[in-house]
C-alpha cells in the first residue's frame, strides 16, 4: 500500500455506506491481506487507495475482519501470548515457516503473524502484527523472510530473521516478535 497503517481517528467501520463505529489499532492484517488478494489477481494497488478514499477504506477493512480468522485467528494469539508457552511459540514459528515456504514455491506471497508481547491479558491482542512474506532465504543458521511490512511503507528492505535455536529479530526498530503464525 503506499501508505503507512497509521489511524489515528480509526477507519470507519461501514455497513450499506452507514458508519456504524470505527476499527483503532491499526490495519496490518487488512493491508496484507487485500495485497495478497490484488497481486494474486494480477492487480496493482489502486490509483485512488487512500486513507481519505472511503470505498478503498471499506475493502481495506473487510479483509482486515477476513484475515482475524474468527474466532479461532484471535484465540490463537492468546494462547502464544501466555508467558510460559514457550515451546508452543517454537512449533508456531517452525510451522509458519514450512507454511511460507509451501506458499513462496507455489508463487504466493504468504501473510506471517508476528506475536509481538508476553501477556495473560487480552488486552496484549492489539500489539500483535501482520506482514506479508514475498521471499525466503534459507542458510544452515538462520531463515531471512523479505516482508511487505504496513508499519514501513515502500520500504523494500525489512527483513524478519529467524535463526536456528528460534529467536527472531526484524531490522527494523520494532518490537521483536516472540514467535510466528502461519495465516
Amino acid at each position: 500500500m503506499p501508505f503507512g497503517n497509521f489511524w489515528p481517528k480509526g477507519a470507519a467501520l461501514r455497513v450499506q455506506k452507514r458508519s456504524i463505529g470505527r476499527v483503532y489499532g491499526g490495519l496490518c492484517g487488512g493491508m496484507c491481506q487485500l495485497s495478497r488478494e490484488l497481486w494474486l489477481a494480477g492487480e496493482s494497488v489502486p490509483d485512488d487507495a487512500s486513507p481519505k478514499n472511503a470505498a478503498f477504506v471499506d475493502r481495506l477493512v473487510a479483509a482486515q475482519i477476513n484475515s482475524l480468522g474468527l474466532p479461532a485467528g484471535p484465540m490463537r494469539y492468546l494462547a502464544l501470548q501466555i508467558p510460559l508457552r514457550v515451546s508452543a511459540r517454537r512449533r508456531s514459528t517452525a510451522q509458519t515457516l514450512a507454511a511460507v515456504r509451501t506458499d513462496l514455491e507455489d508463487g504466493r506471497p504468504s501473510c506471517v503473524g508476528l506475536l509481538r508481547a508476553l501477556s495473560w491479558s487480552p488486552r496484549a491482542l492489539s500489539k500483535h502484527h501482520v506482514v506479508l512474506a514475498y521471499a525466503m532465504r534459507e542458510d544452515p543458521d538462520e531463515t531471512t523472510l523479505s516482508v511487505y511490512d504496513p508499519n514501513h511503507p515502500k520500504n523494500d528492505r525489512v527483513q524478519i530473521t529467524v535463526g536456528a535455536d528460534s529467536t527472531i529479530r526484524t531490522h527494523q526498530k520494532d518490537p521483536q516478535p516472540y514467535a510466528l503464525l502461519a495465516f
